[in-house]
Protein backbone atom coordinates (compact mmCIF):
# COMPACT_ATOMS: atom_id res chain seq x y z
CA UNK A 1 0.00 0.00 0.00
CA UNK A 2 1.65 3.51 -0.52
CA UNK A 3 0.94 6.23 1.73
CA UNK A 4 1.82 10.18 1.45
CA UNK A 5 3.68 11.84 3.64
CA UNK A 6 4.80 15.10 4.52
CA UNK A 7 8.30 15.88 6.22
CA UNK A 8 9.30 19.44 6.29
CA UNK A 9 6.72 20.79 4.03
CA UNK A 10 7.83 17.95 1.33
CA UNK A 11 5.58 15.29 0.02
CA UNK A 12 6.71 11.94 0.07
CA UNK A 13 5.21 8.58 -1.15
CA UNK A 14 6.44 5.51 0.96
CA UNK A 15 5.19 1.33 0.46
CA UNK A 16 3.85 -0.39 3.13
CA UNK A 17 3.92 -3.97 2.80
CA UNK A 18 2.19 -6.30 6.03
CA UNK A 19 4.69 -9.55 6.45
CA UNK A 20 3.02 -10.56 9.36
CA UNK A 21 3.17 -11.02 13.51
CA UNK A 22 2.88 -6.99 13.69
CA UNK A 23 5.55 -6.56 11.38
CA UNK A 24 5.88 -4.21 8.41
CA UNK A 25 7.91 -3.76 5.07
CA UNK A 26 8.49 0.27 4.55
CA UNK A 27 10.36 1.50 1.59
CA UNK A 28 11.10 5.32 1.74
CA UNK A 29 13.44 7.10 -0.79
CA UNK A 30 14.71 3.59 -2.63
CA UNK A 31 15.48 1.89 0.99
CA UNK A 32 13.53 -0.75 2.68
CA UNK A 33 13.14 -1.25 6.94
CA UNK A 34 11.60 -3.68 8.27
CA UNK A 35 9.30 -2.13 11.74
CA UNK A 36 7.26 -3.97 13.92
CA UNK A 37 3.98 -2.68 15.53
CA UNK A 38 3.74 -2.86 19.00
CA UNK A 39 -0.03 -2.14 20.76
CA UNK A 40 -0.82 1.47 19.59
CA UNK A 41 2.37 2.87 20.49
CA UNK A 42 5.51 4.22 17.89
CA UNK A 43 7.56 1.37 16.56
CA UNK A 44 11.28 2.21 15.80
CA UNK A 45 12.64 0.43 12.87
CA UNK A 46 15.19 -2.01 12.97
CA UNK A 47 18.21 0.12 11.68
CA UNK A 48 20.84 1.81 13.75
CA UNK A 49 21.74 5.62 13.82
CA UNK A 50 18.12 6.70 12.19
CA UNK A 51 14.98 8.80 13.18
CA UNK A 52 11.73 7.89 12.84
CA UNK A 53 8.22 9.92 12.04
CA UNK A 54 4.91 8.44 12.31
CA UNK A 55 3.14 7.55 9.29
CA UNK A 56 -0.51 7.20 8.33
CA UNK A 57 -0.39 3.51 8.14
CA UNK A 58 -1.98 0.18 9.61
CA UNK A 59 -0.98 0.23 13.47
CA UNK A 60 1.30 2.91 13.68
CA UNK A 61 4.15 1.85 11.78
CA UNK A 62 6.54 4.09 11.62
CA UNK A 63 9.31 4.94 8.96
CA UNK A 64 13.00 6.99 9.04
CA UNK A 65 12.96 10.69 8.41
CA UNK A 66 14.58 13.47 8.99
CA UNK A 67 11.58 15.40 10.92
CA UNK A 68 8.26 14.66 12.22
CA UNK A 69 5.49 14.24 9.74
CA UNK A 70 2.85 16.78 9.56
CA UNK A 71 -0.93 14.93 10.27
CA UNK A 72 -4.16 16.04 8.62
CA UNK A 73 -6.16 18.27 9.98
CA UNK A 74 -8.46 16.06 12.96
CA UNK A 75 -11.59 15.54 13.73
CA UNK A 76 -13.75 18.04 15.49
CA UNK A 77 -12.86 17.09 19.34
CA UNK A 78 -11.84 17.86 22.71
CA UNK A 79 -8.72 19.26 23.66
CA UNK A 80 -8.14 16.44 26.26
CA UNK A 81 -9.90 13.48 26.51
CA UNK A 82 -10.56 11.94 29.90
CA UNK A 83 -9.56 8.22 31.13
CA UNK A 84 -12.77 7.33 30.30
CA UNK A 85 -12.43 8.29 26.37
CA UNK A 86 -12.65 5.58 23.81
CA UNK A 87 -10.08 6.78 20.95
CA UNK A 88 -9.17 6.22 17.51
CA UNK A 89 -6.80 2.80 17.29
CA UNK A 90 -5.67 3.63 14.08
CA UNK A 91 -6.13 6.46 11.39
CA UNK A 92 -9.29 5.68 9.33
CA UNK A 93 -13.34 6.29 8.65
CA UNK A 94 -16.06 5.55 10.84
CA UNK A 95 -18.39 3.75 8.60
CA UNK A 96 -21.23 3.15 11.28
CA UNK A 97 -22.09 4.54 14.77
CA UNK A 98 -23.28 1.32 16.45
CA UNK A 99 -24.65 3.55 19.91
CA UNK A 100 -26.22 6.32 20.83
CA UNK A 101 -25.93 9.14 23.76
CA UNK A 102 -27.39 7.66 27.04
CA UNK A 103 -27.59 4.37 26.04
CA UNK A 104 -25.86 1.02 28.77
CA UNK A 105 -23.40 -0.59 26.83
CA UNK A 106 -21.27 -3.87 28.61
CA UNK A 107 -17.00 -4.66 28.03
CA UNK A 108 -16.80 -5.69 24.34
CA UNK A 109 -19.62 -3.95 22.85
CA UNK A 110 -19.50 -2.44 19.45
CA UNK A 111 -19.23 1.36 20.07
CA UNK A 112 -18.98 1.61 16.16
CA UNK A 113 -17.41 -0.04 12.91
CA UNK A 114 -13.78 2.13 12.03
CA UNK A 115 -12.45 1.27 7.92
CA UNK A 116 -8.84 1.63 8.01
CA UNK A 117 -7.26 0.13 4.85
CA UNK A 118 -10.61 -1.55 3.52
CA UNK A 119 -10.88 -3.53 6.51
CA UNK A 120 -14.01 -3.03 9.11
CA UNK A 121 -12.85 -2.93 12.69
CA UNK A 122 -15.53 -2.99 15.32
CA UNK A 123 -14.29 -0.58 18.55
CA UNK A 124 -15.59 -2.13 20.99
CA UNK A 125 -16.13 -0.47 24.99
CA UNK A 126 -13.36 -1.03 26.94
CA UNK A 127 -15.50 -1.65 30.19
CA UNK A 128 -19.25 -1.76 31.26
CA UNK A 129 -20.52 1.88 31.34
CA UNK A 130 -23.14 4.53 29.72
CA UNK A 131 -21.90 6.78 26.95
CA UNK A 132 -22.01 10.24 27.71
CA UNK A 133 -20.65 11.47 24.83
CA UNK A 134 -19.98 10.79 21.16
CA UNK A 135 -17.49 12.83 19.49
CA UNK A 136 -17.53 11.23 15.44
CA UNK A 137 -19.86 10.67 13.20
CA UNK A 138 -20.64 8.21 10.36
CA UNK A 139 -17.91 9.49 7.48
CA UNK A 140 -15.53 11.60 9.60
CA UNK A 141 -11.71 10.99 8.80
CA UNK A 142 -10.04 9.89 12.30
CA UNK A 143 -6.13 9.43 13.18
CA UNK A 144 -5.05 7.15 15.65
CA UNK A 145 -5.41 8.59 19.33
CA UNK A 146 -8.63 10.72 18.15
CA UNK A 147 -11.29 10.92 20.48
CA UNK A 148 -14.41 8.44 19.42
CA UNK A 149 -17.01 7.99 22.54
CA UNK A 150 -16.50 8.68 26.34
CA UNK A 151 -17.91 6.44 28.52
CA UNK A 152 -18.99 7.24 32.15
Amino acid sequence: MKVKVIIDGREYEVEVEELGGGKFRVSFEGKSYEVKAEGLGIALPSVPETTSAPVSAPASVSVPAPAPVSAPAPSPAPASASPNTVTAPMPGKILRVLVSEGQEVKAGQGLLVLEAMKMENEIPAPKDGVVKKIYVKEGDAVNTGDPLVELG
